[in-house]
């Protein structure tokens, strides 16, 4: 288990480096990140390097038990790189130059910026490949952050073209795949496609858009993979990763995680988006990335202050970093690295803050964090090996992702709402789940969720199929079947090439105005639910109606399906169902399954949370609620976190606000 911190010793005086280094290990660090910013103190004159500052550093931190990670600076080139090459500033969609002055200004399409990566990437790794102090590599950082992953220069303008046409072969394909007749935008050539930038009518053809975001995620992959070729054959058995962005929706993770060792993760539960602070969005970003390997992944920066650039968030009050941190390692995380040690006295990030203040001296952060440091070295034996297995999986695709970014449906709806809605179930209940790829092997779950799964090829189809005909309880909802792989709509009756599996056609649809709700009433006990967003008019024909719409024109047809398919169970929800909906549905899905958890505590906002090994089962029971909440751990379970090591759980204990209650079974 790593635990440390982002560490900018270029930024500080080298006299505080000693300090610093003790004040770590007090705090119970044994690594840090560093170096992703740092390329004019690596590179000072071009070709000439100076790594022996950095070398002083390591030794300082070697001395304190604490090892690296090291950035490669590739985030922010120089400004001599960027006067010589003006034409690697990105341009928006409106053509005007993204100049510099911050971070993420290159072009991901600027072959020019090439050499001079590889320069500074080799040089790095020429100097540390077999450094002991060094026990991994960060790539870059935070790709595609502050609207930074498409591009509408030239140079991706012919970048686009090349990938379309080896992704088309011909532009008859590519016209017939757009629908290019339409407003009689047909093509001639590849060399007549333009980006989608502005243009008189901001309604570009979907197909277009939807292939300009895979060529983008395309882009900054194989950006990434010049990098991790480089280094693998540099210095190969040095883990390789990238700080991701949880729910970040530009760029296919998926994809871009292939080629890296571990899945790394960026975290301020503190700085959510637009929304309160809630525990569920940061649960989502630890499932989402741990899906993206389908293993454990770095948490390379985690929030340890208040974050913000010229507007505060809010505070970490007294137990929350603990709270947070404990919430990380429960969903999977193998390294916890807080951003940043000590907040920065000059630049964008001033206002964002660390442990420690600006003032550098250690106060209520710095002691929760070592008393943090403290319960991790003791778990860390007890952790190791262990990982997060579910029966249940939300399947998170980008296409779909994209699909609704571009053609939203409803005003304002999104996606990741609907992924929201079901993933947030499951910390409310206190069911694990994982969040995977259209590509995963659904045969290792009883349940797979599949929300808003308008765009689908028939590979995915007959997959889906056969694993409900295998036993497998599939549920799906509005839209899914409606699109073909290019955007294009589909010329049938919906669900499309869902029909057979789900045995129900859809007749009608429409969306639900934001200023009103529809009511669905349950079968058996009449419980009603409210409905957003959208709604199906559905003919049941072979399914069986679990749940009715009770308002508008459209009452009493089914608002929610099942069928029977070979041993397992279709389900179709035709709308967005509220949270109590949701709960009524899912409980019953997940009963039928053989899929609840274990053992759980009945509060919505107790989380809990499993990692094991087989014969090991580490449970995490995290209070996020504002009152004490009772719990009772399984007989025979160790409280891992007792001052006593092997200490017998109690048989009832009163977890606090804020508090975390973390217990061993063993086989």
């Amino acid at each position: 288990m790593y635990f440390g911190a982002c560490y900018y010793p270029e930024q500080w005086p080298e006299e505080r480096w000693a300090t610093d280094a003790k004040l770590m290990r007090e705090a119970g660090f044994n690594v840090v990140r560093i170096g992703e910013f740092a390329w004019n103190d690596f590179e000072p004159r071009e070709g000439a390097f100076d790594f022996d500052w950095l070398d002083r550093c390591l030794a300082l931190l070697a001395n304190e038990g604490i090892r690296v990670i090291l950035g490669t600076p590739t985030a922010s080139p120089p400004k001599w790189i960027m006067d010589r090459h003006p034409e690697l500033y990105k341009r928006d969609m409106y053509g005007h130059v993204r100049g510099f002055g911050t971070r993420m200004h290159y072009c991901f399409n600027g072959t020019e910026y090439l050499p001079y990566v590889r320069r500074v990437v080799g040089a790095m790794a020429a100097r540390y490949k077999d450094h002991p102090s060094v026990v991994g590599w960060q790539i870059d950082n935070e790709f595609g952050c502050s609207d930074t992953t498409w591009c509408y220069c030239d140079r991706c303008k012919v970048a686009f073209q090349r990938w379309l046409r080896s992704k088309y072969g011909t532009i008859e394909a590519v016209n017939e795949a757009w629908g290019t007749v339409v407003w009689n935008n047909r093509y001639a050539s590849f060399e007549e496609i333009e980006t989608p930038k502005l243009t008189v009518y901001q309604l570009h053809n979907p197909g277009l858009q939807l292939d300009f975001r895979r060529f983008s995620s395309d882009a900054v992959r194989d950006f990434m993979n010049v990098q991790v070729e480089l280094l693998r054959a540099a210095a190969p058995g040095q883990p390789i990763t990238h700080n991701m962005m949880g729910t970040f929706n530009e760029i296919d993770y998926y994809k871009m995680s292939e080629t890296l060792d571990v899945a790394g993760l960026d975290l301020y539960p503190n700085f959510p988006h637009n929304e309160p602070i809630n525990p569920y969005t940061p649960a989502l970003f630890h499932d989402a990335t741990r899906g993206f390997k389908h293993a454990n992944y770095w948490v390379l920066e985690h929030q340890s202050g208040t974050p913000g650039g010229n507007i505060l968030k809010e505070t970490p009050k007294p137990g929350e970093l603990r709270r947070w941190t404990y919430q990380s390692i429960a969903r999977g995380a193998d390294a916890v690295v807080y951003f940043r040690w000590r907040t920065a006295t000059f630049g964008a990030e001033e206002y964002w803050h660390g442990i420690l203040q600006h003032s550098g001296v250690p106060g209520r952060k710095f002691e929760e964090v070592r008393r943090i440091g403290e319960e991790v070295a003791r778990l860390a034996p007890h952790l190791e090996g262990t990982t997060v297995r579910n029966d249940v999986a939300i399947v998170r695709s980008f296409d779909n992702d994209w699909a609704f970014a571009i053609q939203p449906h409803a005003p304002g709806y999104e996606y990741l709402r609907q992924v929201r809605n079901y993933h947030r179930y499951f910390v409310e209940c206190g069911a694990g789940v994982d969040v995977v790829s259209p590509d995963a092997d659904f045969g290792a779950y009883r349940v797979v969720i599949l929300p808003n799964l308008a765009i689908v090829d028939d590979a995915l189809v007959g997959k889906i199929s056969r694993f409900v005909e295998a036993g497998g309880a599939a549920v799906l909802d509005f839209r899914a079947g409606s699109k073909q792989p290019d955007n294009r709509m589909r010329a049938e009756v919906l669900p499309g090439p869902f029909k057979p599996l789900l045995g129900i056609a859809i007749d009608d649809y429409g969306i639900i105005p934001l200023d009103r709700k529809q009511r669905v009433a349950f079968e058996g006990d009449g419980t009603e639910c409210e409905a957003s967003v959208w709604y199906d008019v559905i003919e049941p024909n072979d399914a069986e109606t679990v749940a009715s719409f009770a308002s508008d024109y459209f009452a009493g047809a089914p608002a929610i399906t099942r069928r029977r398919h070979g041993r397992g169970l279709a389900y179709y929800v035709g709308t967005e169902l509220d949270r109590a909906g949701v709960r009524k549905l899912l409980d019953a899905v997940l009963t039928a399954q053989g899929a609840t958890p274990d053992w759980t505590v009945d509060h919505p906002e107790v989380e809990v949370s499993v990692r094991s090994d087989g014969g090991r089962r580490v449970t995490f029971a995290i209070n996020h609620a504002s009152v004490p909440v009772p719990i009772r751990p399984p007989a025979g379970s160790v409280d891992l976190l007792a001052a006593e090591p092997g200490a017998a759980c109690p048989e009832e204990e009163l977890l606090q606000p804020n508090d975390v209650f973390v217990f061993l079974q063993e086989d």
